[in-house]
């Protein structure tokens, strides 16, 4: 049984702790992706075609790879047909995190500073924090952004504290941004496993060894929001689920793309409604004007 995943330092940190739990006989296969090839086209311009995805679970269709080793939060709203999600690892840290070469803190960067970030969320959220900051479009692996501030091309960088933590980075962070005012990504800090769905043999061994129930629902709820509000990543949109004793609390966030107007929500309930409780939430916020500021953004990241 082969695991697809993309080749990246983190991509395959993900992939070896995938492979660590089925067993040293599932071997690695490693394909390239539209995202690491065009290494120059902003992020949000590329819409929903999930660019970092769409090659991995293509080799899962074609049966190259009976699984597929994901970032959540660089899945599509809407998977490919055929392919359905079957399991994820326990989720890890979640906040976003600022490294500034001089190791400033976010409220100390001097105006003007140069802040790099490849996320649309991340942009609004730091226009709306610190709008006398300019937000420059990043790509790269983490080593390559992190490389850019620490060479002095950029005076920062924002970056999932999550990755940076498993790749041994964790020492660069000038600063662990809080929740409340970074609103994470949609399954951010989870990695997520990706089957044929017609697989029973595969979906079966996913659903026992690979799916941490905190974050399978985590996970549900959030991907719930972000289908509701038809959302992506060319959508300034946050979503969050913590779960306590079994009840569910999602918050959920959706930003105009300058970061002057936002929509916020949350709901709670129990965590076997984890899907229901996104589709309410997203509803919610849909109601008081989210579906404007994501049409807004589609236009002006189009």
């Amino acid at each position: 049984m082969h695991l697809a995943t993309r080749g990246s330092q983190l991509a395959l940190w993900q992939a070896h702790t995938t492979q660590a739990i089925l067993g040293e006989e599932h071997e690695l296969l490693i394909v390239k992706s539209s995202g690491d090839l065009d290494r120059e086209t902003e992020l949000a311009r590329f819409g929903s075609i999930g660019i970092f995805t769409a090659e991995v679970d293509r080799a899962v269709l074609d049966g190259r790879a009976s699984i597929g080793v994901h970032s959540m939060k660089d899945m599509t709203t809407t998977l490919q047909d055929g392919v359905v999600l079957a399991g994820c690892l326990p989720r890890g840290l979640v906040e976003d995190a600022l490294i500034s070469r001089d190791g400033a803190l976010l409220g100390d960067l001097a105006e003007g500073s140069r802040v790099g970030t490849g996320s649309l969320r991340r942009g609004s959220m730091l226009r709306a924090a610190r709008g006398d900051l300019e937000v420059v479009p990043q790509r790269g692996n983490v080593n390559t952004r992190l490389n850019q501030v620490l060479d002095g091309d950029l005076d920062a960088c924002l970056l999932a504290r999550a990755g940076l933590d498993r790749l041994g980075l964790a020492s660069h962070i000038s600063e662990v941004l809080s929740v409340e005012r970074f609103l994470p990504a949609v399954g951010q800090g989870i990695v997520g496993i990706t089957c044929r769905e017609e697989d029973s043999e595969a979906r079966a061994v996913l659903e026992e060894k690979l799916r941490d129930p905190d974050a399978w629902a985590a996970a549900l709820a959030e991907r719930a929001f972000l289908r509701g509000t038809n959302g992506g990543c060319n959508a300034p949109i946050a979503g969050h689920a913590t779960i306590d004793a079994g009840e569910l609390h999602l918050r959920g966030r959706v930003l105009s793309v300058d970061g002057a107007r936002r929509l916020e929500g949350e709901v709670r309930g129990p965590m076997d409604r984890a899907e229901e409780l996104g589709a309410t939430l997203a509803e919610e916020l849909l109601s008081k004007g989210a579906g404007a500021l994501v049409e807004e953004a589609r236009r002006l990241t189009s």
